[in-house]
């Protein structure tokens, strides 16, 4: 994949929006995990934002537009274009840890909106996009309702990479929360598989960083 130089200004590059979700807790192997409060984008990178960064990616047909989401991404991919946005931006950018997204994923139901699990059809048509209501395609996520945190499709449309491994092992990464071409009843802030870190299918990403660190 060829990447593109750093331009000579942060403001000729589309950028992505970031999104402050607060800090807490949330129950993870038994035990309350805190959660350091971080920004993560309101959405998946699209097309446009991550081909700023590699001009010869290659736009699936099932999301082919500018502002549609970047899919066919590895994590090695996703990685590389942090660290190229961080020393752009000058800000310590990275891929979120799966700790996190899944704190970010549950923000509807920690501010008693709706639970993990969407188990009513009407939350998940209006929250996510799946194999019943995506015409088989990626969709744009900002068309449905954002979870209680003000983040929009956590949950179906594109797999998303965390900074996290299976077990320790470096060629296996993580990814999160689904695709539009699983069912709705599959759906769930739990959701994730491993796969190794050159694969790339209906996979995408989001950007985070450390609120405490850009406040140091």
């Amino acid at each position: 994949m060829v990447h593109r130089p750093l331009p000579r200004s942060y403001a000729h590059v589309p950028r992505t929006i970031l999104w402050l979700v607060p800090g807490g807790e949330m129950e993870l192997d038994g035990r309350l995990a805190p959660v350091e409060p971080f920004y993560l984008s309101k959405w998946p990178i699209t097309n446009e934002q991550f081909e700023a960064f590699a001009p010869d990616h290659r736009r699936s047909p099932l999301s082919s537009g500018d502002r549609d989401l970047a899919t066919g991404v590895s994590f090695q991919q996703a990685d590389a274009y942090c660290r190229w946005y961080a020393e752009l931006s000058r800000k310590p950018m990275r891929l979120p840890t799966e700790v996190e997204w899944r704190y970010a994923c549950r923000g509807a139901e920690l501010a008693g909106d709706a639970p993990s699990r969407c188990a009513a059809p009407e939350s998940v048509d209006r929250s996510c996009w799946h194999a019943g209501n995506s015409g088989g395609r990626v969709q744009p996520p900002e068309r449905l309702t954002a979870n209680g945190f003000g983040l929009h499709g956590m949950l179906g449309g594109v797999w998303e990479w965390v900074a996290s491994d299976a077990n320790g092992a470096e060629d296996r990464r993580t990814l999160c929360g689904g695709s539009f071409r699983l069912a709705a009843s599959e759906l769930h802030c739990e959701l994730a598989r491993r796969e190794s870190a050159s694969f790339a299918d209906d996979t995408g990403f989001r950007v985070a960083r450390s609120f405490r660190t850009q406040a140091a």
